[in-house]
């Protein structure tokens, strides 16, 4: 990796990572998930629309479908599904879900094979590898097929 590269990918994580804690907080998660990193890539100004362009998915559309998930788990446990917004600094990818730190690594292993910067995009794709949690059912709710979601960052 040159140093461009590594400058680069440097300045992104810090955006990325600030508004994806960003995101959690205002949805009333205390930690950074890998749907929080989706949302944030979602709306990054850098991400070519073009490639989700056949895709029912944009940071709106995602951010409803996490609310969903979660007042959907919430509701199976009888609880009624509110958030209230956290008001705390940002820490960092290190204070984050186990689901977020294997979407970023998995991006950052993308955009290497690439031989390229890490983007948004490679977010996003990583994130269809997930299975299990708010982000896969995210995903499942918005009809969104997982090699569709894979097939971007190609």
């Amino acid at each position: 990796m040159g140093i461009r590269t590594a400058v680069s990918d440097v300045s992104f994580m810090k955006s990325l990572f600030t508004a994806a804690e960003r995101v959690a907080h205002e949805l009333g998660d205390p930690v950074m998930g890998a749907e929080h990193l989706v949302i944030a890539a979602l709306d990054r100004e850098d991400l070519d629309r073009s490639d989700l362009a056949s895709l029912p998915l944009d940071a709106p559309r995602f951010r409803d479908a996490v609310i969903a998930v979660h007042a959907e788990a919430l509701g199976s446990l009888g609880l009624a599904g509110t958030s209230t917004p956290i008001d705390d600094h940002p820490r960092g990818v290190l204070h984050s879900t186990a689901s977020a730190q294997a979407v970023f690594q998995d991006a950052r292993k993308r955009a290497r094979e690439r031989r390229a910067t890490l983007r948004a995009v490679d977010i996003v794709a990583a994130a269809a590898h997930l299975e299990y949690g708010t982000t896969a059912r995210a995903i499942d709710r918005l009809g969104i097929r997982r090699a569709e979601l894979e097939a971007l960052a190609r």
